[in-house]
């Protein structure tokens, strides 16, 4: 058995078991985010409960005020405080936010190989959810909003598996063999991690369909159709990559309206929203 082979399937035997016994190692979440996740679950809260517990992050507070401020968003008035920010973004969609953007500083890991591929994940993550909200807002219907939440959610089946690796006796790990594990892996880890945490299923089955051909279409594009497009106008995820498909058989593409990735990158009202949305997760 190869040294890829032996460490994925370590990997997977350990999230395998975790998900058996509902005891999935992942990070530890902020306690912001546990406690905002709670209060969201209490059918008596409202938005002045779940800002006074954002309001304790004094950064999470900044970025929300900042993302809900985003011209992206078309607001006419300035937000000025964390309950205006929460009522414009909206309850449940700054509960899953918070999670999104909470989730890139609650693991470091051990191996700096692992470290160094956490810091791949979270930049593509990032450049995906913002191509996406860029995507959705002009080539779509859908909400450019929880576009951003998908991209940004992607990967996070890559999460359980860098743990259970930073954990495992497996020795040096080569950071792209770790990366090719993760690119082939993390989907239906991803999206059983977010249906666990009961994200809406249109943003859970992101991970497990983007990279789907083989699922069920729809003429309508769904947000697994806008990630799968981001996902191609983004850097790669290792240097082996997956062969990008031909743009005119790409069936999301298609949807999309999007014949080609320069279509994207050379419309100025796209990239010129698409640094606006880059700002706001940096």
């Amino acid at each position: 058995m190869s040294h890829q082979h032996s460490l994925e399937k370590k990997a997977l035997d350990t999230v395998a078991e975790g998900f058996r016994f509902n005891a999935l190692k992942l990070p530890s979440l902020p306690e912001v985010t546990v406690k905002v996740r709670a209060v969201a679950a209490d059918p008596r809260a409202g938005v002045e409960d779940l800002a006074a517990e954002i309001l304790r992050d004094a950064g999470m507070t900044a970025r929300l005020i900042r993302i809900a401020n985003s011209p992206l968003l078309r607001g006419r008035m300035e937000v000025r405080t964390l309950s205006q920010a929460i009522t414009r973004l909206g309850f449940h969609y700054v509960r899953d936010l918070v999670t999104a953007l909470a989730l890139e500083h609650a693991f470091e890991p051990r191996q700096p190989s692992a470290s160094q591929v956490l810091r791949k994940i979270w930049k593509r993550s990032k450049n995906v959810a913002a191509i996406s909200q860029i995507l959705a807002r002009h080539r779509t219907d859908l909400a450019s909003e929880q576009a951003l939440l998908a991209g940004l959610l992607h990967l996070i089946g890559a999460l359980p598996l860098l743990a259970a690796v930073d954990e495992a006796d497996v020795g040096a790990v080569d950071p792209d063999e770790l990366l090719a594990m993760i690119d082939s892996r993390h989907a239906e880890v991803g999206s059983r991690i977010l249906r666990h945490w009961r994200f809406p299923e249109f943003i859970a089955c992101v991970p497990e369909k983007y990279r789907d051909a083989a699922r069920e279409d729809y003429e309508e594009p769904d947000f697994a159709d806008v990630v799968a497009v981001a996902s191609m106008l983004s850097v790669p995820l290792s240097e082996q990559g997956r062969e990008a498909p031909e743009w005119g058989n790409f069936r999301p593409a298609i949807k999309l309206g999007l014949t080609s990735a320069k279509e994207f990158y050379s419309s100025d009202t796209m990239q010129i929203d698409l640094q606006q949305s880059i700002s706001l997760l940096n």
